[in-house]
């Protein structure tokens, strides 16, 4: 029961500087764990980068075996280090341990900065070991999240080489348009005309469609937007 009178009114001024007590102690536990972690996260950040230049530089005058130790170490640090992980699986690959190249690339490939090149990398893997279905999906998803010029070209090849030639000339098509009077324009451009060749009345923009060809003539108008 509530205490009554003096003693009452006693009990309810204690009673609320002990409750102001305990709120001031919960806002000032809860905001230095806050401030804390903040400070860890940036500490453990330089210290990777610190970690990954140090890679570099061992890495540029050919002292892989330590390179490959300071990588790792960057990654031990700072696990969402994506420029650690390329590096580190490509020196793997330069070692002949493909497959722990590729486990790597994988690990890469859940991080957004670097998931597009990561992806690439692991299809050379997927190709080089003869998985090509594997090899172009990794291609695929890697255009679809940055369409360079090596990704593009490479998809292309892989097309040519199925003898998907629709898909090959959609892509030749984005690189000619993609850059144009560059180089690998011109390069696409010649491809383009063999490629229509092969075609023929696969591809939608020269093959003639026919007056009551609805879907015909949607295909014909996506191939030339």
């Amino acid at each position: 029961m509530w205490p009554r009178g003096r003693n009452a009114r006693g009990y309810r001024h204690t009673a609320r500087r002990a409750l102001l007590t305990l709120i001031f102690v919960f806002i000032a536990g809860f905001g230095r764990p806050a401030h804390a972690q903040v400070a860890a996260e940036t500490w453990s950040r330089r210290l990777a980068n610190s970690h990954f230049q140090r890679g570099v530089e061992l890495e540029r005058r050919g002292d892989i075996a330590q390179a490959l130790r300071e990588y790792t170490e960057t990654i031990a640090t700072d696990s969402t280090h994506g420029a650690a992980y390329l590096r580190l699986g490509a020196l793997r690959e330069r070692m002949g341990d493909a497959r722990e190249a590729e486990l790597i690339y994988s690990e890469a490939v859940r991080l957004g900065d670097v998931r597009a090149q990561a992806l690439v990398q692991r299809s050379h893997l997927h190709r080089a070991a003869g998985r090509s279905a594997q090899a172009v999906s990794d291609l695929e998803a890697a255009v679809e999240l940055e369409a360079t010029p090596q990704a593009l070209q490479e998809l292309a090849q892989h097309y040519v080489e199925a003898r998907a030639w629709p898909a090959a000339l959609a892509t030749f098509r984005r690189i000619a348009s993609s850059a144009p009077g560059s180089a690998a324009s011109e390069s696409a451009q010649l491809e383009i005309r063999a490629l229509r060749i092969l075609v023929a009345e696969a591809d939608p923009i020269t093959a003639p469609v026919r007056k009551h060809d609805w879907v015909g003539r949607a295909l014909a108008h996506m191939a030339r937007r």
